[in-house]
């Protein structure tokens, strides 16, 4: 074991109360395990979730989750059952639940259907639950109508303050309209699942609900808006237009087309802002692929969905066909390298797989990515007046422009940005496929 498995062994068995058996870290980009402790006689199976180790959350410190998951399990929702939280190595210690995340795997579509449906109403519950509760644990609860509908830019708005390292043009713009174009009558507050769409199943029944490290008090169209952009990579179990007209009949609430919009730009830009300025500097952080991805799948869902409250339509790109160079065998010859690693671990064997995959997209983007950025620089060249020498040069006067626009140049803005994007997404072949839902599709309410 590793220093912190044996610190994180000593507290799951204090806490706990048994005798640790097997520790085995899960196959993810995160710091997890899962555990098996004997007490009694009894085999108890344990899942430990560790901290990102990374400044890239609005509300850092897992001790917050884990006041939120015993606040969600006195009040009757299915969160996992926390023992307790460990200071060292950060980690919230817990049942592991019973159950399957992946829909794909019910016995049949009508199943997957109830299941979704049923996530639908555990989250309607979530939303009735008084505020009160989760402000006596330090939880801040929105006053006004603006606060409501901008709970998470707020928090993730000071995120970004702070780890920002370069210009981001992007990003301005899409904060600025969002604040220039808060949706009206958001009046109710309530608890928020945030990350919303996360459930285990079996046979047919929700199991657990889970992963509450960004909730907080908001705007209940702000969950509808998350369980939406879920869909376009981890699948629901049921069409996102069903369950949304399924929530309002339950709640007696109407959806709001334009605020569903709204909050799903809002909920995707925070995402973008929070790995800005770790993407920046990769060599002072533990970086993974899935960043990389995460940055491209929220970029393009902020863009299009700020189009659909412009009532703007964006086209999708088209992927590109590989056209090497001649120096492409140096990808060839990585490629053999990881191809000749002995790995043996499930996360290594993760960690392989993902690199395995960079060297696939660098193979596209080797093929087309300076072509890309010269096409870039003649578009900003229609909006300045002028063509900078470099893509650093486009940011930072691009960043200029955008805080000294007004709301006349939103469409300019919004086209640059999503051809830019585009770009970028035509070349990222090997992942190509998770951002297709992103892409957003039309929502029948």
């Amino acid at each position: 074991m590793q220093d912190e498995e044996v610190r994180l062994t000593r507290f799951i068995e204090s806490i706990v109360g048994g005798t640790l058996v097997s520790l085995s870290r899960q196959a993810r980009w995160r710091k997890s395990w899962f555990a098996t402790v004997e007490r009694n006689g009894e085999t108890l199976p344990i899942y430990v979730r560790g901290d990102k180790s990374l400044d890239a959350e609005p509300f850092p410190g897992l001790r917050r989750e884990a006041d939120i998951l015993q606040l969600l399990e006195a009040n009757g929702i299915p969160a996992p059952h926390v023992y307790g939280y460990c200071e060292d190595p950060m980690a919230i210690v817990m049942d592991l639940a019973r159950g399957d995340r992946d829909v794909g795997k019910a016995a049949s579509d009508a199943e997957r259907q109830a299941v979704a449906e049923q996530y639908i109403a555990v989250l309607a519950t979530m939303h009735s639950l008084d505020p009160a509760l989760f402000a006596a644990k330090g939880i801040a609860i929105p006053r006004t109508p603006e606060d409501i509908v901008l709970a998470y830019i707020h928090p993730n708005q000071r995120l970004y303050d702070r780890t920002k390292r370069s210009p981001e043009p992007m990003i301005e713009f899409a904060l600025r309209w969002l604040r220039r174009n808060v949706p009206q009558g958001r009046t109710r507050a309530a608890f928020i699942h945030c990350d919303a769409g996360q459930f285990l199943f079996e046979e047919g029944r929700l199991t657990a609900v889970y992963d509450f490290e960004a909730s907080h008090i908001g705007d209940p169209l702000a969950d509808l808006a998350a369980l939406r952009l879920r869909e376009g990579f981890e699948p629901i179990g049921a069409d996102i237009s069903h369950l949304l007209r399924h929530y309002a009949t339950l709640t007696g609430e109407a959806i709001d087309s334009y605020a569903l919009s709204y909050h799903t730009a809002a909920f995707a830009l925070t995402s973008v802002m929070s790995l800005a300025g770790l993407l920046r500097e990769p060599d002072k952080h533990t970086l993974q692929m899935e960043y990389l991805v995460w940055d491209l799948m929220t970029r393009r869902a902020t863009l299009w969905a700020i189009a659909e409250c412009m009532g703007i339509t964006l086209q999708a790109s088209p992927p590109k066909d590989i056209d090497s160079s001649r120096d492409g065998v140096v990808i060839d010859v990585l490629q053999q390298v990881l191809a000749r690693l002995d790995v043996q671990s499930d996360f290594d064997k993760f960690q392989l797989q993902s690199a395995q995959q960079l060297s696939e997209w660098l193979r596209s983007l080797e093929s087309g990515a300076s072509i890309a950025g010269q096409r870039d620089l003649v578009r900003v060249a229609d909006i300045l007046g002028h063509r900078p020498r470099n893509w650093q040069e486009a940011d930072a006067e691009l960043e200029r422009f955008v805080m000294a626009a007004g709301p006349d140049d939103d469409a300019l803005l919004l086209r640059y940005f999503a051809d830019q994007l585009e770009e970028r997404i035509a070349l990222a072949l090997p992942v190509r496929h998770r951002l297709e839902g992103y892409a957003l599709a039309p929502v029948v309410l």
